[in-house]
């Protein structure tokens, strides 16, 4: 059995628009205003979680209790180092609280490895939190993190488009 390896094998972008989020185009996701974040990521900082509701649906005359998926909702949080030349700090100076953009994933293929058609990517449309940097450490480079509010649908199976 293969497992498939992260490291070095996922991808993340910021990109400012995207027309359907189940068939982002190349196109968007290699557009000047884009920004790339595995190189300025920590290699434990993309977190994407999933909270689900439930539902109940207990009868009258059942002595069981039966449930359903309710409502889900995307928890999203990036950690990430600055960098000391300001025109490659594109992830501190662009996300700055307020701007809404897609945040898409790609998982599973080398990180230089361009986008593609066919591709299978998660998008999820976001507006960017407050910034905040961390408390300094011994041996470490300054670094920040940033949550990411769902603030419109989300696909975490879609497919790029040519």
């Amino acid at each position: 059995m293969g497992q498939i390896l992260t490291d070095g094998n996922t991808k993340a972008t910021f990109v400012p628009a995207i027309a359907s989020i189940t068939a982002p185009t190349v196109a968007e996701l290699t557009a000047v205003g884009i920004v790339a974040l595995e190189d300025t990521l920590t290699d434990d900082g993309l977190k994407v979680e999933f909270d689900e509701g439930t539902i109940a649906g207990p009868t009258l005359a059942s002595v069981q209790d039966f449930e359903a998926p309710g409502r889900s909702k995307v928890n999203i949080e990036l950690t990430g180092y600055r960098d000391s030349v300001s025109g490659s700090d594109r992830m501190w100076s662009v996300m700055v609280r307020g701007t809404v953009g897609y945040l898409v994933v790609r998982r599973g293929l080398v990180v230089a490895t361009a986008y593609a058609a066919a591709q299978k990517v998660e998008v999820y449309g976001v507006t960017c939190g407050e910034r905040k940097k961390l408390a300094p450490e011994r041996e470490s480079q300054e670094k920040f993190s940033i949550k990411l509010f769902a603030s419109s649908t989300y696909s975490i199976e879609s497919t790029v488009a040519a």
